[in-house]
């Protein structure tokens, strides 16, 4: 990120505001971040946390870019592209992060063929913990995957993949597990509460468990999930009371089968589009 490139975020919800933030906190300077969207309320949220500049046109941030980031709805990315397609992509660097709009869809909405790079980040991404999976069409230079990369660097983890179709797979695993953890944590925090433990001690202990768990993983890697798992997992002990309980009622296969769910709709939404 050293040369600071002109970025106009089209779409300012939640991943755009994250990723500016980011951005900002990283260096890059707000007079060369733009962000469109329909209504102000957002852009004047943005403009009054970071200064930077913002407009309800989307061809102004658009032309303003040299980095162009799609962060719109993936219902919404036809009429937005159709909007676009009256400016020139010929030098810009095209960033999307709506799941399951494929490259090509995006060049024939835009009427044009620019340097694509698909991304699918996650909401930690507001606390600097994001994990985003990134693909590069044949046209990204070394130069363009490296600006992609510092960009969500700015907001945590990021590994490439080398298949489009695996973005979807990245969509299931990444950008929307979050909301499965998060489920699952709500589960215990209500059983735990109606087992009598006050309700902040419970979201306390529970959301430093998994927080933890995750830690151990990453900092243990010679050790696989199911070897972690065993070794919490005192034969006859409280745990595998649990872990009995979720074998019995097919835990794996309904996480699996939520997964494989989640790749599907990812097709689909990009066979749709």
């Amino acid at each position: 990120m050293t040369n600071y490139s002109k970025i106009a975020f089209i779409g300012c919800g939640n991943m755009a505001t994250a990723i500016i933030s980011g951005l900002v906190a990283s260096g890059w300077p707000v007079e060369k971040i733009m962000a469109s969207n329909p209504s102000r309320g957002k852009l004047d949220n943005l403009a009054d946390q970071f200064s930077l500049q913002t407009t309800n046109d989307n061809r102004e941030a658009a032309n303003f870019g040299d980095i162009v980031v799609l962060a719109v709805k993936p219902q919404k990315l036809p009429e937005v592209c159709l909007q676009l397609s009256q400016c020139d992509f010929s030098n810009k660097l095209v960033i999307s992060v709506a799941a399951g709009f494929r490259a090509a869809k995006i060049a024939d909405g835009l009427k044009q063929n620019p340097v694509i790079i698909r991304a699918m980040p996650n909401t930690p991404a507001l606390i600097g913990l994001g994990a985003t999976g990134l693909y590069a069409t044949s046209q990204a230079t070394e130069n363009n995957r490296q600006i992609a990369e510092s960009i969500f660097q700015a907001v945590g983890q990021t590994n490439w993949v080398s298949n489009e179709s695996h973005i979807d797979i990245v969509t299931a695993i990444a950008g929307s597990s979050p909301a499965y953890i998060f489920l699952m944590m709500q589960s215990m925090v209500e059983q735990a509460v109606s087992s009598g433990l006050p309700e902040q001690d419970a979201f306390d202990l529970i959301t430093q468990a998994v927080s933890g768990a995750a830690q151990l993983a990453k900092a243990t890697p010679a050790k696989t999930l199911n070897t972690l798992r065993k070794e919490v997992t005192s034969p006859g002990g409280t745990t595998a009371a649990a872990i009995t309980v979720f074998k019995n009622n097919e835990f794996e296969d309904i996480v699996k089968k939520a997964v494989s769910a989640s790749i599907q709709r990812g097709r689909e939404l990009g066979n749709h589009n």
